[in-house]
């Protein structure tokens, strides 16, 4: 038997050093764990056991003796009096939580040996050679030993046996316990009490648990994909399962196939009245401008984009629900909002394009139609309805030619509008790398002959006020080396690409010639 105490609270009896090493580490919910130096460890007949905190936070004890004799007796004391009891091998569903902690502590130990055993004593050596009179000599494979004593002693490994026939090892206590009441097999109320006392134990993955520990006319009712179903609609849409509901709950889902989907429980349960329609949140019809179409175009455009979307809402419906992906309910919902986004969806759109061509604001109308023929088709379909102009069965240069007709442009306006649009394009896209190289060039910091430190915008204009008006590249190995000239002076500065100083010079320079350009 040993004794726990931490600090001044009441001490703890732990009948294995496995379930001491449980209790230390056990999660405490946001609670600062203890400090080694406020836990004492004592054996009732062995004496004291020096506690250690590893680095990882964890607890660890320092029981004396060799790897394999430290090891031995921890799986002895949860062989003796955990798992073993009355010459019987417990199942985890058949034991406490706390007591299934202390097997998984034992498992810990293949590959966290450090918890129970002094990596750095001497007696352990790097492969633990052992000590003991009857104890074989040669290296000691801690995590072999485990796993083997484990499948000899307990008949599984050290993640614990599988939860269910078809299923994997797992060490989840409340996975084992989950599955136990599933198959209807009897579990101890001392084991379901720490489930009914901490409802957060899985509450985010088992869900299906608490229902199972509070109704017991669930336990071995149904199957698994049945049970995990009806668990997960009911909690869906707030609705609890009790002893009262259960048997009609029962009655309905046991008549649907044992590997039966949420989807078919939904079903079920709504065609049975015990699940309500879904509400969706009611849709109001536009307001203002948007309320009502600004000439026959926009009508048209908006009759086409909103019977496009209802058309692709109701067909992935359709197709999800012929291959049980949603449910009725699900699929209903689903109807409703297409209707409801068809009918009230407002004039925005539709409105904005009518306007851009009674204006015959060109700049407007060849953003919303010179694309690709299958790029804004709803659109360009409306246009071609209502006033005979077909964009979508034309060359890319017809197109924007009809655009132009369209707005009332001949070919000498279309080319001179065209020339003058893309000379302001440069103009902006100039103005904006000038705008980029003066932020990047302000970042960097240039030192004069005298000492004086500039930002590199600074020193860029500093010395285009001093007469440097070129810019030279000259080789310098595999890389280039930039300057700025004074010709008169025969003086040149550096400049860097990097730091922006390279691009805002020449910039600069090119906003100088403009104007000499003009006045030549």
């Amino acid at each position: 038997m040993y004794v726990v105490s931490i600090g001044s609270a009441r001490s703890e009896m732990r009948t294995t050093l496995a379930g001491v090493l449980e209790y230390l580490n056990q999660d405490r919910r946001g609670v600062a764990a203890p400090r080694s130096a406020d836990v004492t460890v004592r054996h009732v007949e062995r004496g004291d056991i020096a506690v250690h905190q590893l680095k990882s936070g964890r607890m660890a004890v320092r029981p004396r003796g060799t790897a394999r004799s430290i090891l031995v007796q921890i799986l002895d004391e949860v062989e003796r009096y955990v798992v073993r009891v009355d010459g019987k091998v417990l199942r985890p569903h058949e034991m406490s939580r706390a007591s299934w902690g202390a097997v998984v502590a034992a498992g810990r130990l293949a590959f966290f040996p450090e918890e129970a055993i002094d990596l750095a004593a001497a007696e352990a050596g790097p492969l633990f050679h052992t000590r003991d009179l009857f104890e074989a000599e040669g290296p000691f494979e801690i995590a072999a030993f485990v796993d083997n004593e484990f499948r000899r002693r307990f008949g599984y490994g050290r993640h614990g046996p599988a939860y269910a026939p078809d299923a994997s090892p797992n060490a989840r206590h409340e996975l084992h316990v989950a599955y136990a009441l599933l198959r209807g097999e009897k579990v101890r109320e001392c084991v379901l009490s720490a489930y009914r006392d901490d409802p957060e134990i899985g509450k985010h993955d088992l869900t299906w648990l608490r229902p199972l520990i509070e109704v017991p006319a669930l336990r071995g009712a149904l199957s698994p994909a049945q049970l995990q179903g009806l668990c997960h609609v009911m909690r869906h849409d707030g609705l609890k399962i009790t002893a009262d509901n259960a048997g009609k709950l029962l009655a309905i889902v046991r008549r649907l196939p044992v590997d039966c989907g949420v989807v078919q429980v939904d079903d079920a349960l709504f065609s049975a009245g015990i699940l309500q329609p879904r509400t969706a949140a009611a849709f109001s019809a536009a307001q203002g401008p948007a309320a009502v179409p600004v000439s026959p175009l926009a009508q048209r455009i908006h009759a086409l984009t909103t019977q496009r979307r209802f058309d692709a809402t109701m067909e992935r419906a359709k197709a999800q629900r012929e291959a049980l992906e949603i449910s009725q309910r699900h699929f209903d919902d689903l109807a409703r909002r297409a209707v409801a986004d068809r009918t009230c969806a407002g004039y925005d759109w539709a409105n904005m394009v009518a306007l851009a061509v009674l204006q015959r604001d060109v700049a407007a109308v060849l953003e919303i139609f010179d694309s690709p023929k299958d790029w804004n088709t709803d659109s360009k379909r409306a246009l071609r309805e209502a006033t005979g102009v077909d964009l979508l069965q034309c060359t890319a240069a017809l197109r924007r030619r009809r655009i132009f007709e369209l707005c009332g442009f001949s070919p000498a306006e279309q080319a001179r509008w065209e020339h003058e649009a893309a000379a302001a394009k440069a103009d902006r896209v100039a103005a904006r790398e000038f705008e980029d190289a003066r932020k990047r060039a302000e970042a960097s910091n240039w030192r004069l002959e005298g000492g004086k430190v500039l930002n590199g915008r600074e020193y860029v204009d500093f010395c285009i006020a001093e007469g440097f008006s070129e810019i030279v590249d000259m080789p310098r190995g595999r890389a280039r080396a930039y300057r700025i000239c004074n010709p008169r002076r025969g003086m040149s500065r550096p400049l860097r690409a990097k730091d922006g100083t390279l691009s805002y010079a020449r910039a600069r320079l090119a906003q100088a010639a403009v104007p000499a350009t003009i006045a030549a």
